[in-house]
């Protein structure tokens, strides 16, 4: 079965169906029902740019989720299964064999697709990847370079991208789509597209995604995940939980921010450096002194920082103030 995909612009979601493979009676099964991503435009992009294709397992895990079926019908067309249920049937040997020549085989266009995408997202991506024979350079270059092609709109390099639209057939009927428990007729969906290659399928959702001026990628500077940002003022950090840590790399990247203004800005350094000493002779001494004094450099002490930071009173004035908290 092709995969399948649509989107609805109004609502920014995406509709993609494709087969998967699974271990079922000790056997590893494809099922001629497809399964489905119902999503933002985006989701199923993010899920290949997060994927480490020079990693072999993860590449197999991806390979493994939603291209098997579709590598091995191309390669063996004559093997595919008349079995109603299951279209591939192979044994944990064979399968592992296929899978393994399958990574081999296919591991390089994974990455030169990612890089490619990194490239065209404005992300570093790594030059590499995109290496080709001298031929296909010389003839990518005078593409480039021809005013005919090219289209000064277009936020990316149109033919980098249409290179990988193959075979793709409008889909009209939509009906496949229920199959996969999609009512895509409750949507806003002209149409759809069809086709039995991952790669354009790829190739058009980073179209579709790309046709929003307001849609970007960037890489969370704190796990290193791809995301797509609520706005442009959110680029730095993604809402995802990160680790065990029950906070998300949005609030652990304002605590690193803050505790990177402290060492970046000697005052503030100071200023906190004063407010542990006093906490510590709180905890040590204990005394109604020793409180009193923590209390109103709490108390004071957020009023005059937050003047500072807002230049409200110059440096002197505030490390003039820290000093006074001393005698």
């Amino acid at each position: 079965m092709p995969y399948h995909i649509a989107f609805d612009r109004d609502k920014n979601l995406e509709f993609i169906l494709y087969k998967s493979t699974a271990f079922m009676k000790d056997m590893f099964c494809t099922t001629n029902y497809p399964l489905s991503i119902e999503d933002t435009i985006g989701t199923f992009l993010l899920m290949f740019l997060n994927t480490d294709f020079e990693n072999f397992e993860e590449c197999s895990a991806f390979i493994y989720h939603f291209c098997f079926a579709n590598f091995y019908c191309e390669k063996y067309p004559n093997k595919v299964s008349k079995d109603y249920f299951y279209s591939i049937k192979l044994t944990h040997k064979d399968f592992l064999r296929e899978l393994r020549n399958m990574v081999n085989e296919e591991q390089s266009m994974f990455l030169y697709i990612k890089h490619m995408f990194l490239k065209n997202l404005q992300l570093p991506y790594n030059e590499e990847f995109l290496k080709s024979d001298d031929e296909e350079d010389e003839e990518n270059s005078n593409l480039e370079n021809n005013s005919d092609v090219s289209n000064i709109d277009t936020p990316y390099n149109l033919i980098e991208i249409n290179n990988f639209l193959e075979n793709v057939t409008l889909d009209f009927d939509l009906f496949r789509f229920l199959l996969g428990k999609i009512n895509i007729y409750k949507y806003n969906v002209p149409y759809g597209f069809y086709c039995d290659n991952i790669f354009s399928i790829l190739g058009l959702e980073f179209k579709e995604f790309m046709s929003c001026k307001k849609h970007t990628i960037r890489k969370c500077q704190n796990c290193g995940q791809y995301f797509i940002p609520n706005n442009l003022k959110e680029t730095k950090y993604c809402n995802e939980l990160f680790e065990e840590t029950g906070k998300t790399c949005k609030q652990i990247g304002k605590e690193l921010a803050y505790k990177k203004s402290l060492q970046e800005d000697s005052l503030l350094n100071k200023y906190r450096k004063r407010y542990m000493s006093l906490a510590s002779s709180v905890s040590h001494y204990g005394t109604d002194r020793a409180i009193e004094k923590f209390e109103k450099y709490k108390k004071d002490g957020a009023i005059i920082k937050k003047k500072y930071l807002n230049k409200e009173i110059t440096p002197k004035e505030f490390e003039k103030w820290i000093e006074s908290t001393k005698k």
